[in-house]
């Protein structure tokens, strides 16, 4: 309730039931407790949405196009506040002060995203569907495009989404395979 810079640990220990002695024990610092709760109910619900939604797609145009509404969906809609803290995590304040267990974590997860995203990638440029670069190369674009568009949502833009969507469909058309095209 106090928000991140008014928090401690000494602060979370007794709604949590536990001692001091205990939150210290599992987390080194503050930005270590902060981080394994965005990437446990935060990032966690994406990654098993993502995966729901990469399970029916058929080809990786479906793939890039369900990769863009899980994230629009979870990240721009319903947990917005969640992953603007996970971005605080990656490249934020909060960063300096994770142990480098914590932040390995984090990359884990985030690479998982990547690999799902760029495996479907991988399989359109072989099946000649795309004409592009190396799935995970794409696959970090089109994650930074997101992280953009989230920026532009966190700013107030009611675009955003439209953004969003104009963004993945331009990478499409880019990454048209020319016998598609």
């Amino acid at each position: 309730r106090k928000g991140y810079d008014d928090a401690s640990l000494d602060h979370h220990a007794p709604p949590a039931e536990v001692a001091k002695g205990t939150v210290y024990l599992y987390f080194r610092s503050k930005a270590d407790l902060f981080a394994s709760i965005v990437l446990d109910h935060g990032f966690d619900p994406f990654t098993r949405e993502l995966d729901q939604s990469l399970a029916r797609c058929r080809d990786a145009r479906s793939a890039l196009r369900a990769f863009a509404q899980c994230f629009r969906k979870l990240c721009l809609e319903r947990e917005r506040e969640i992953f603007q803290l996970f971005l605080q995590i990656h490249r934020g304040d909060v960063a300096g002060e994770l142990s480098d267990d914590v932040r390995a974590e984090a990359d884990k997860r985030l690479d998982a995203v990547l690999d799902a995203v760029a495996h479907w990638i991988d399989r359109g440029r072989e099946s000649g569907e795309l004409s592009c670069p190396e799935g995970r190369r794409v696959a970090r674009l089109l994650w930074a495009l997101c992280v953009g568009v989230a920026q532009l949502a966190r700013q107030g833009d009611a675009r955003a989404h439209q953004v969003l969507d104009d963004a993945v469909e331009g990478l499409l058309a880019a990454y048209a395979s020319r016998k598609r095209a």
